[in-house]
């Protein structure tokens, strides 16, 4: 176990990796989905803001770091006209499930609750950015999200105590980044093969 200030590394880090992937969005070469990346931002908020209730403090700033990110990489996609991806019907009920987990925790008003639904309705909001990273891979940035893996993984290996505010979300965003990397991973031997 390392010492619980690494998790504030460990979220640098994964920030490290979100500001690569916005730097390929203002470029153009990453195209966000708008819909999944408004709510990546917003997601984390809510469990940040849990967190702090129930006095989590290092691990925190992990859930604030993946939030901003997302929120600055949103706002980026409309400075690029090539730096977005269509929005589909699915994206639409992904962020209504997102809305619905939301609503669950509101009603419920429980920490712990709020969490679960929050990680749920990312999960939810990631759904169509993991479809386009396993469909058309080389519209993501493999590196960004390797980059907040490692970041994240450094986090989670920092948690002093094991208790399900402390390792939800760092667990979750750890699987979720290293999907999207080995998904995004895919794309960039495709382009290498073709050259070849």
């Amino acid at each position: 176990m390392l010492p619980e200030y690494f998790a504030v590394i460990g979220a640098i880090i994964g920030s490290i990796g979100g500001f690569k992937y916005l730097y390929d969005t203002i470029k153009g070469t990453a195209r966000p989905n708008r819909v999944t990346w408004l709510l990546w931002g917003l997601l984390p908020m809510v469990i940040f803001v849990a967190q702090r209730t129930q006095g989590v403090e290092g691990v925190s700033w992990v859930s604030f770091a993946a939030g901003l990110t997302p929120l600055l990489i949103f706002a980026a996609s409309f400075l690029n006209k090539n730096a977005y991806w269509q929005t589909t019907s699915l994206d639409y009920l992904c962020m209504a499930i997102a809305f619905v987990g939301i609503g669950l925790w509101a009603i419920a008003r429980e920490a712990n609750t709020a969490i679960l639904f929050s990680i749920i309705a990312d999960a939810a909001a990631a759904v169509p950015t993991v479809i386009k990273a396993y469909r058309y891979p080389e519209t993501e940035s493999w590196s960004a999200y390797a980059i907040s893996t490692v970041g994240f993984l450094i986090s989670l290996a920092a948690i002093q105590v094991w208790s399900f505010e402390n390792y939800g979300f760092v667990l979750y965003v750890v699987a979720l980044n290293g999907l999207l990397a080995v998904l995004s991973f895919r794309g960039r031997t495709r382009i290498a093969a073709e050259v070849v």
